[in-house]
């Protein structure tokens, strides 16, 4: 990642958040790739159109080399590696200085990171435990769900609407604040039993949703905490270094970025392309399926550059950007993305964030030597 603290002509790209990401994803893609069930982009099509575009072939821009994807991906390659070489000099600092836009108190504003992340959650729980945002096809209250709108207790064996109130509870906690790092561990065991019911559906949700966990056992509950977590919870955290819980938070929704994209994008492209049609989309003079190759390359280089934590505070706008013009052009809503909105306030006000306290050891290294 980048170290914000060493002059640009000594920072450097750590490679290897970039390479488990992507190895990450490609593993996660395969065993997707290999499972019958496929959901994330289908919630917002019903399962008639899903049925049908399912059986389609893929488009001929995702099976085989042509001017488009190639020039595509090429101009893809282009931005990345001029990201990267931007965000290695002080040419972002210069811009912001220029436009007089004002510096970020990181210390004066990052307890509230964990109140957006906790309203988040929050409205998360709420929406899916009472469905308020349904899948295409159903009414609102139909159908419960479990964190999102594909995943259906209806379609699971036996009944499983008792974690409902389960959902609630956790809903309660995080928008009061009561016992926020308890309630994070209940949410990441509440993932591994997502993923025990729905499989690989559940991959589309359990990296973020583990890093934001993650990030408020470490953080707490922030500002506006009804009841703070016993004192014997709290120092379990003690030896984290301030900067780790963000850098998961990337990372894992990073990986998550990259997951999306090859699996759902490239790899099945038909699904989008159905929500593209159903929908209507404005798609600035593309064919469909060259746009629906162009969302899949942006997602997929959103989620490399995020991972490798480069000039992380932009790519939140890219993705503000992009949930707004889904929420408004296809059946998302604003409830959609709920709980990803608390995930790009945090990466907007703490940027990358870092693994370890390295990064002030460099900075007295740097010092010495001046």
């Amino acid at each position: 990642m980048i170290n914000p603290h060493v002059p640009a002509s000594r920072r450097s790209i750590d490679l290897a958040p970039i390479g488990a990401a992507l190895a990450l994803a490609a593993i996660g893609a395969a065993v997707g790739a290999a499972s019958p069930a496929l959901a994330h982009d289908t919630w917002v099509i019903t399962h008639d159109q899903e049925a049908i575009a399912h059986a389609k072939p893929l488009p001929e821009i995702f099976t085989s080399l042509g001017f488009a994807n190639v020039s595509i991906s090429l101009l893809a390659l282009a931005g990345v590696i001029a990201w990267i070489v931007i965000g290695r000099t002080d040419l972002p600092d210069r811009i912001a200085a220029r436009l007089g836009l004002p510096k970020i108190d990181t210390a004066r504003v990052e307890p509230w990171v964990p109140v957006a992340l906790r309203l988040g959650l929050a409205a998360m729980f709420f929406t899916a435990a009472y469905a308020l945002h349904p899948r295409l096809g159903y009414a609102i209250g139909e159908s419960p769900v479990l964190f999102a709108s594909d995943l259906e207790f209806r379609h699971l064996p036996g009944t499983w609407y008792g974690l409902n109130w389960i959902q609630v509870g956790l809903g309660v906690a995080f928008l009061l604040g009561i016992w926020t790092r308890v309630a994070s561990v209940l949410l990441a065991l509440l993932v591994l039993v997502g993923f025990w019911l729905f499989g690989v559906d559940m991959l589309a949700y359990g990296g973020v949703l583990i890093g934001t966990a993650y990030y408020l056992f470490a953080k707490g509950g922030g500002r506006l905490a009804l009841l703070r977590d016993p004192d014997a919870v709290a120092r379990l955290t003690d030896t984290v270094p301030p900067g780790r819980p963000q850098a998961v938070l990337r990372i894992l929704t990073g990986v998550s970025f990259l997951y999306l994209g090859i699996l759902y994008k490239f790899l099945h492209p038909t699904y989008l392309l159905a929500g593209v049609e159903f929908y209507d989309l404005p798609l600035f003079g593309f064919p469909p399926e060259v746009f629906v190759f162009i969302v899949a390359t942006v997602e997929v280089v959103v989620g490399i550059l995020i991972t490798a934590g480069v000039m992380v505070r932009p790519l939140s706008f890219v993705l503000v950007f992009a949930f707004a013009f889904f929420s408004v052009s296809m059946n998302e809503g604003v409830l959609g993305h709920s709980f990803l909105y608390g995930i790009v306030f945090a990466l907007f006000i703490n940027g990358a964030g870092r693994w370890s306290d390295r990064a002030d050891e460099n900075r007295k290294t740097v010092a010495a030597d001046n």
